[in-house]
């Protein structure tokens, strides 16, 4: 139980870090059209490769949490 919730844990971590620094770095884009794509650009394809890969790690992490306590 201790392992699955440290797994928790650190998963959590793992995507707050980057996606909590999003604000920072949209105050530190130039302001204008040059600056509002790139805003789009990360609102809209930077989050999904942090959950996806985060995501494939919990699961694999769980599954083998999973195994040691089942003997499998």
């Amino acid at each position: 139980m201790r392992r699955q919730v440290r797994v928790g844990l650190v998963a959590c971590s793992l995507l707050a870090l980057p996606l909590g620094l999003f604000p920072l770095v949209f105050r530190l884009l130039p302001a204008g059209d040059t600056g509002q794509g790139a805003v789009w650009l990360l609102l809209g394809v930077a989050p999904y490769p942090v959950l996806v890969a985060t995501g494939a790690w919990y699961v694999r992490r769980a599954e083998r949490n999973e195994g040691d306590v089942s003997g499998r």
